[in-house]
């Protein structure tokens, strides 16, 4: 029962806080200089990441949760928030309009990863805006069972390219290849994947919208099932906060993009969310 009261006071906080703390967030669209194009609200969707960056200067925290249980087990695991539950923790900073540093840590396998995001390409156009992004991606398991720390099968390293456009001002589309360089950590070989994410988000209203993340394995390895996330967003001016629920618990970049544990079905569905604070 307390980690149920600490949830829902978590979640009662970042959705209440904006009213009573005075917001002067620099990055949102009728702030923004022209010259930078935006599409999507924020540099997220689920697991997936966005075309968008920051504003120079800005900071954002994350928190990130999965848990384990599946929502079908109802009350008797309080629909998953019992747990356990995987989590990440996340830091991103813009040193320019067009890039962001992020530094985060999951608890699985101690995961601590580095991504380094560059808006490379715009295009403003009416009818069919475009933006293109290169995502790198460096990852350290620094916990891994009868393995020195420091060994070379503990790392692992991504790259991503993000394409993002935005029909009618409402219906965000991104399309996300991305490489996997040590998809196994666990095996003496090395193995790799390659990833066609895919997400579609739909603004229902400024701060309301609804998203839906596939990210299916091309080629390569693969833990049995590939990644669908389903869920809600809402913003409320600094905060960003998503509830969904999805077949795959990993977070980190490296180990999401491995494929899920359990196929996406009503027995198999755990919950997730995310929160952010811009600074």
């Amino acid at each position: 029962m307390p980690g149920k009261l600490i949830y829902c006071a978590l979640l009662a906080n970042f959705l209440c806080i904006h009213s009573v703390w005075p917001q002067k967030i620099s990055w949102s669209h009728s702030e923004t200089s022209s010259s930078e194009l935006e599409l999507f609200h924020s540099i997220h969707v689920i697991s997936l990441p966005t075309a968008e960056t920051l504003q120079k200067g800005d900071v954002e925290f994350e928190i990130s949760h999965r848990f384990t249980p599946p929502v079908k087990k109802g009350y008797d695991a309080f629909w998953g928030l019992d747990g356990p539950a995987n989590i990440r923790f996340g830091l991103s900073y813009a040193p320019s309009n067009r890039m962001i540093i992020c530094l985060g840590r999951s608890n699985v396998t101690n995961n601590l990863d580095l991504q380094v995001r560059y808006k490379a390409f715009q295009l403003q156009n009416d009818v069919f805006p475009l933006l293109a992004t290169i995502n790198l991606n460096a990852a350290w398991n620094s916990s891994v069972d009868d393995r020195p720390n420091g060994d070379a099968r503990n790392f692992q390293y991504a790259a991503q390219v993000i394409l993002n456009t935005l029909l009618f001002k409402k219906l965000g589309f991104g399309f996300v290849p991305s490489y996997l360089y040590n998809s196994d950590i666990f095996t003496e070989d090395i193995k790799y994947s390659i990833t066609m994410g895919s997400y579609v988000q739909y603004y229902i209203a400024r701060f309301w919208s609804v998203m839906l993340e596939w990210n299916p394995t091309f080629y390569g390895w693969r833990n049995r099932y590939n990644a669908l996330s389903m869920g809600l967003e809402i913003e409320t001016g600094g905060h960003f906060f998503k509830v969904f629920v999805t077949n795959n618990i990993n977070i980190n970049l490296s180990q999401y993009l491995t494929g899920a544990d359990k196929k996406f079905g009503a027995n198999s569905l755990r919950l997730g969310f995310m929160i952010t604070r811009l600074f």
